[in-house]
Order: C-alpha cells, then sequence, then structure tokens
C-alpha cells in the first residue's frame, strides 16, 4: 500500500508542477498587460493635460487624433491661433466690443486681434462646425440618413421638408446643417450617426477633448442650449479644421442651394452668412450663430491674395458681420493683410 501510495504521489507531482507554471506564466502576462495599459492611460492623461499649452504653442508634436475610423489627419497650416505671439493689432477697439473674439491667419497662426481669447461664452449655433465635423466622418456623399420624428420636433432655426420615415441623403442634411444652420439638420444627422442626440453630444465632447479644446463643452448637436460653450481660441481650431474638408468647404461658401429632402418639392437653402449674401470681397465662409443668451457669433473666413483670415466673435452685440468687416479693414489698412 506504501510502496503503491508512493507510486501515486510520484505521479501526481509533475502535474502539479505543471499546473504551478502555468499559473505563473499567466501571472506574468497579466502584470505585464496592466504595466502597459497604467502607461497608456499615463500618456493620454499627458495629452488631455497639455491641452493648454497647445493653444499657446501649436508647434508642440503630438499623436494623431484617434477616431473610430482611424487617425484623423492633421489640417495643412497652423492647427491653431499663436496666442503666445502679440497681436498685431493691439489698438483696435470695436464701438460696442463683442465680448470676446480672435483675428488670425489659418497658414501660420498669426493673431491680428484678440479679446479674450480663452473667455469662455455661449457659442448658439457654432456648434454646428463639430456637428458637421463628425458627421464627415460618418456618412459618406452618398450615405443616406433614415429620419426619426425627432427632427420635427427641435426648435429655432429648421432647414424644412425633413418628415419622419424619409431617408435623406447625408450630403443634404450636412447642406442644411451649414447653410440654413438647420436644427432639425443636426438632430438627423446626430441620430442617424449614433443612435441618439445624448450619444452624439458624448461623441462632440470626446474629440474636443482629443483636439485639446479646454474651454469647449458641448449639451446638444445644435448650439439651442446656453451650455454649448467655448473660446475664441477653441473655434479657430475648429475653423481650421473644417476648412480642411474638402466636403465643408464647398458647401459653407454657398449662397444657397436647392435639395430634395425624400419627397415633394425640392426644399430652398439661403445662407445665414450676411457677407455671403451681400458679396463681402474674398468671403469663403463659414458659420453664424445667435441665441439670446449667446448673442451675435460669427466665424468668418475671407481669402486675402494667397493668405486665408479668420474673425470668430462671440457675443456681438450689434453686428458680428459689421465687427468682422471693422477688424479686417483695420487690418488691410495697417498692411498687416491685403487690402479687399
Amino acid at each position: 500500500m506504501l510502496t503503491q501510495g508512493g507510486r501515486h504521489r510520484r505521479r501526481r507531482f509533475p502535474g502539479v508542477l505543471a499546473a504551478a507554471l502555468a499559473l505563473l506564466f499567466v501571472t506574468a502576462i497579466v502584470f505585464g498587460y496592466l504595466v502597459v495599459a497604467a502607461g497608456d492611460d499615463a500618456s493620454r492623461g499627458a495629452v488631455a493635460r497639455s491641452g493648454v499649452e497647445r493653444l499657446t504653442t501649436p508647434a508642440i508634436e503630438r499623436p494623431p487624433v484617434q477616431t473610430e475610423l482611424g487617425p484623423l489627419p492633421e489640417p495643412p497650416g497652423a492647427a491653431r491661433a499663436d496666442l503666445a505671439q502679440p497681436a498685431l493689432l493691439p489698438a483696435l477697439r470695436l464701438q460696442p466690443a463683442p465680448a470676446a473674439g480672435l483675428a488670425f491667419d489659418l497658414e501660420d497662426g498669426r493673431v491680428l486681434w484678440r479679446r479674450g481669447a480663452t473667455r469662455v461664452r455661449s457659442i448658439a449655433s457654432l456648434t454646428k462646425l463639430m456637428t458637421g465635423l463628425l458627421a464627415i466622418e460618418r456618412f459618406g456623399r452618398r450615405s443616406l440618413v433614415a429620419l426619426t420624428a425627432a427632427p420635427d420636433q427641435v426648435g429655432g432655426t429648421h432647414m424644412g421638408g425633413l418628415r419622419a420615415g424619409r431617408r435623406v441623403r447625408a450630403e443634404v442634411l450636412l447642406q442644411g446643417l451649414m447653410i440654413a444652420s438647420g436644427n432639425d439638420a443636426a438632430v438627423a444627422l446626430a441620430i442617424g450617426g449614433a443612435g441618439s442626440e445624448r450619444a452624439w453630444v458624448q461623441l462632440m465632447n470626446r474629440r474636443a477633448q482629443l483636439l485639446g479644446l479646454t474651454c469647449t463643452r458641448f449639451v446638444d448637436p445644435h448650439g439651442l442650449d446656453p451650455g454649448n460653450r467655448s473660446c475664441p481660441a477653441d473655434i479657430a481650431a475648429l475653423a481650421v479644421r473644417a476648412m480642411a474638408e474638402p466636403r465643408l468647404r464647398r458647401i459653407v461658401r454657398r449662397t444657397f442651394a436647392r435639395v430634395w429632402t425624400g419627397a415633394g418639392k425640392k426644399v430652398t437653402l439661403r445662407s445665414t452668412n450676411r457677407l455671403l449674401r451681400q458679396r463681402y470681397p474674398g468671403v469663403v465662409g463659414l458659420k453664424t450663430g445667435f441665441t439670446n443668451r449667446a448673442g451675435h457669433c460669427l466665424v468668418a473666413i475671407v481669402q486675402r491674395g494667397s493668405r486665408q483670415i479668420g474673425v470668430v466673435l462671440l457675443g456681438s452685440r450689434f453686428s458680428a458681420f459689421a465687427d468682422a468687416r471693422r477688424v479686417l479693414r483695420e487690418a488691410a489698412r495697417a498692411g498687416i493683410i491685403p487690402p479687399a
């Protein structure tokens, strides 16, 4: 019995040893994974914390932004206005002055003029810049978006013609979003792209964080809620990215468009950008916004020779269009940009 029992014990010993070695191997793998994950978390934290530095030093190298569709390429030229440099028009005074503003060269980030460039304000329909950028990623030009009842229920400006049960081309909704500033188009793109407005807003805020937009927070896809907030520096960075997208660039320079929304007659879209409608010299976009809380907001992009100049205005009390004209006129008088 003892001899037999001894033989049993000698037989079991190799099995116990193998199990112990396997356990040690698995433990080593798990430990290594946790170390790598911790390093990745630390790197992501460093990227998020460096947002303020990137506002003032756009030359800092940073990893490409990862999207659900792969890396997001950097736009050509400066990633944002270079706030580390003094404004070229320090003496410019606008009366009545907007709450905050920034004028800059899209190519090299040089600042022409600024007033509270990192002052956080409600941004009204400038919110649609982020919705438009995300929509470009998620929908091809021939993609169709199924409409729910939600587009008809949102308030504010509408592109019109959107009815529940229809399927509308995403390109049509993009035109309604960026030309006519349609809140119904924003809701349709959000639900079609993420399943709900809430999920879409989460994507918007995630992208803002990845882009280092430290002033920016979104609460809806269109801008009706005053909780949609940003600053001129962040909006300037979004404007650069929007102008780097060929589909958006073609849309935002249009004064009007006629589109088909799935049934019935075509809908006529008219631009909310008065600079475009009045054929202000060199204007090529970009986006307007207004609510009682936010005041008049504007991102204007104009061509001056081979250069593109951006003007961001938040909370203009009288006319953001007049304020933009004044900034550009004074910059031309000072010889900073070519005349119109």
